[in-house]
């Protein structure tokens, strides 16, 4: 059976009303959906649902003080507000409301939203009166025009304090179809071919000449190419499949056998990021293990294939197309020669030198080369630079395709 929510990190935040009853199932959906979940709630959420169920039905002891810590090698709201794939507050209080509107931190599920960069989901609990409380109501709409932050609507029936009217906070089967939808949109139609990491070029069975690439920058790029609802497969050359990824994944080893790969799939893709690290260069293999001798040992090394070259005849002219560089002088020169030479929309230049070795940090500072101009991002995380240079090619092709 499917799990939607397989290897996602998600915070349930419950505060103190009535409907944390219905977290109590959004808890066992959200498990059952494949989540691991961390519920962190306010003191007034034990007025109605205590710790040990909380405990027992998610396997991790809840949280409700600002300073308690699951690692005290890290700060514990920044881990729980960015080191997870979503936070969903139910019920929301207007009091939460409110706070994450003002930027109040004064608990530690308040200080959580108020340092969370990733999607938060607001499932609004409360009496009528309160819910239409032009206050309330205006709250709702300030935090609803935030980058990252959803609602989903009340609905309208019999409330615990004995009236009928708008408040009662949506069904836990509801709750975890829009932050399935948030999490995993619907795919545009949009086919992206993203390579990472580094070729092995053998001299015999047992050793071979590579380069330091990690393959974390290609990661991170087809995450966030999936966030965007593409159609994504990733080329991991000599990098392990993660887990639970949400995206086709195809390892290789070598040149040849990562040029094969990319020119089958070229034909089919609209936007193509070679972030690769690959060998210029290939020794002619020994078949039998190279024993060591008292002289020096010369290799032949034969130029391997141009793999973004060979696939500017099989893309489409409305396709994307991006590549990368490594140089360690003339970094704008060089990779603007490279971006003419290879028909590229947009190159991303590092500078390797004894200063700054981009291979395997998760910073890197590069120059991103387009036919308009250029920018330079300096000291930047490896997953925010993916975000950016993911934006940036949908751009590209939207532009190109006229959408």
């Amino acid at each position: 059976m499917q799990k939607p929510l397989s290897g996602k990190n998600i915070v349930l935040g419950v505060t103190g009303a009535v409907a944390a009853y219905k977290s109590v199932y959004l808890l066992r959906l959200l498990v059952k959906a494949g989540a691991s979940v961390q519920v962190i709630g306010t003191q007034n959420s034990l007025n109605f649902i205590g710790r040990a169920t909380w405990e027992s039905l998610s396997g991790k002891v809840p949280l409700f003080d600002t300073f308690e810590t699951k690692d005290p090698s890290h700060i514990g709201h920044i881990m729980l507000a960015q080191d997870v794939d979503a936070i969903v507050v139910a019920p929301a209080t207007a009091n939460i409301i409110a706070k994450t509107a003002c930027g109040i931190a004064d608990d530690l599920l308040s200080t959580v939203l108020c340092a969370a960069t990733v999607p938060v989901l607001f499932a609004p609990g409360m009496n009528t009166a309160m819910y239409e409380n032009p206050a309330n109501l205006n709250n709702i709409k300030t935090v609803s025009g935030r980058n990252g932050f959803h609602f989903i609507e009340p609905g309208t029936g019999e409330l615990a304090c004995g009236t009928s009217g708008k408040g009662r906070m949506a069904e836990p089967g509801d709750i975890l179809k829009k932050l399935t939808d948030i999490l995993i949109p619907a795919s545009n139609g949009i086919r992206w071919l993203v390579t990472g990491g580094a070729t092995r070029e053998y001299l015999d069975p047992v050793r071979f000449i590579t380069n330091g690439s990690s393959g974390k920058t290609g990661l991170s790029i087809a995450k966030e190419a999936s966030k965007r609802g593409g159609d994504v497969t990733f080329i991991g050359i000599n990098v392990e499949e993660p887990d639970h990824c949400a995206f086709r994944f195809i390892k290789t080893v070598s040149t040849a056998e990562t040029a094969g790969r990319v020119k089958e799939l070229s034909k089919d893709t609209d936007i193509l990021i070679m972030s690769a690290a690959v060998a210029d260069f290939s020794p002619e293999k020994s078949s039998s293990k190279i024993k060591k001798g008292d002289g020096p040992l010369t290799l032949q090394l034969h130029r391997t294939e141009d793999i973004l070259k060979s696939t500017i005849p099989l893309m489409k002219k409305s396709s994307v197309r991006i590549g990368f560089a490594a140089e360690t002088d003339n970094l704008v020169e060089n990779s603007t020669k490279k971006l003419r030479e290879k028909e590229l929309d947009m190159i991303v230049a590092n500078l390797v030198s004894k200063e700054h070795d981009p291979f395997g940090s998760d910073i890197n500072t590069v120059i991103i080369i387009e036919r308009s101009g250029t920018l330079k991002l300096e000291n930047m995380d490896k997953k925010e630079l993916a975000e950016i240079i993911a934006d940036k090619a949908v751009k590209i092709y939207m532009e190109k395709n006229e959408k």
